[in-house]
């Protein structure tokens, strides 16, 4: 693994990232617990003598809430590394540190950039260079654009495809100007998404399905109708009482409100720890819930299956054009 290669990578995307626009010199604070200070510290040296940075280390389970506050509000942009879902006793709101928080991080959102639950996939997340993926993603939403139809199949039986024309516009998620600065992914909405697929992969949410069912091996079926999930099945134990009750809670969470896929070479599996990486890994990942007042995002990641564009591959495990 090249880290210093992965923090170049990282510091690019750094100098593009919307709360630096305009800058000549802007203050960041890197907030950290003890498992990042090797990282964090690797990111400071790094950087050196960057004219762009200012960079400040900070314990965030060693120092006041107070001290924290005043930090986040006197910086141009503020990191944190830390675990939540990965920890042994985690909570959908995070740790102590992040609750004491909750206020001011919410009050300065536009200048907060979190890497929760990476651990060292930090490295995997910015190995490819920017150019090959602001470039696949180019080339993929070009692609999209002469087509029919986008389908998807896997070697368990699942399908569905969808219009193009029911496409809305792709956003390119290449970590160049958007507030999440891991780069690879492209994404949409369709209201007109049909089929039945099988689902076997991993999941990301506020609700605890990554760490209770890790990467599922066993599949859950999802019977799709214009973009609405009308049914589900699965063998897991537990799984289809508490997928139900997810579905149930809020009309938004049985539609697919995100169409998207992943594009980083980097993320080469899923590991169920319930973090942002994650949802970059290649393939196809569908979004559940958030359109509405009072559902939950929960995004299906797949471990993998064919993506075609009038039956023609354009991911097979890897991309091929």
């Amino acid at each position: 693994m090249d880290k210093p290669r992965a923090i170049s990578h990282f510091l690019y995307y750094l100098e593009h990232h919307p709360a630096l626009a305009g800058l000549d010199s802007a203050k960041v604070m890197l907030g950290h617990t003890a498992d990042y200070e090797a990282l964090t510290g690797a990111i400071a040296e790094q950087a050196g003598e960057h004219p762009r940075f200012q960079f400040s280390a900070r314990r965030l389970d060693l120092e006041s809430t107070a001290a924290l506050s005043a930090a986040i509000a006197d910086s141009d942009l503020y990191i944190f590394f830390y675990d939540s879902s990965t920890l042994p006793n985690p909570r959908p709101d995070g740790p102590e540190f992040v609750r004491a928080l909750q206020a001011v991080m919410a009050e300065n959102w536009k200048k907060s950039l979190l890497f929760k639950d990476y651990g060292d996939y930090f490295y995997d997340t910015f190995s490819i260079t920017p150019q090959r993926i602001a470039g696949l993603n180019s080339h993929l939403i070009q692609r999209m654009s002469q087509a029919t139809t986008l389908s998807f199949k896997d070697d368990h039986g699942s399908w569905f495809e969808t219009p193009m024309s029911s496409i809305k516009k792709w956003t390119d998620i290449n970590g160049v100007g958007n507030f999440d600065l891991a780069p690879g992914e492209i994404a949409t909405h369709s209201e007109a998404i049909n089929g039945h697929v099988k689902f076997k992969g991993t999941f990301l949410s506020t609700i605890p399905f990554a760490r209770k069912y890790g990467v599922l091996e066993s599949p859950l079926e999802l019977w799709i109708e214009n973009s609405t999930i009308s049914r589900i099945a699965t063998d897991v134990p537990g799984l289809e009482h508490d997928f139900n009750k997810y579905l149930d809670a809020n009309p938004s969470n049985r539609r697919i409100e995100e169409l998207g896929i992943g594009t980083n070479e980097g993320v080469k599996d899923l590991y169920a720890r319930n973090a942002g990486f994650e949802e970059r890994h290649c393939g196809l990942h569908l979004g559940l819930g958030g359109g509405a007042k009072g559902s939950h995002h929960l995004d299906l990641i797949f471990s993998g299956g064919v993506l075609a564009l009038d039956d023609k591959p354009v991911f097979d495990g890897r991309f091929v054009f």
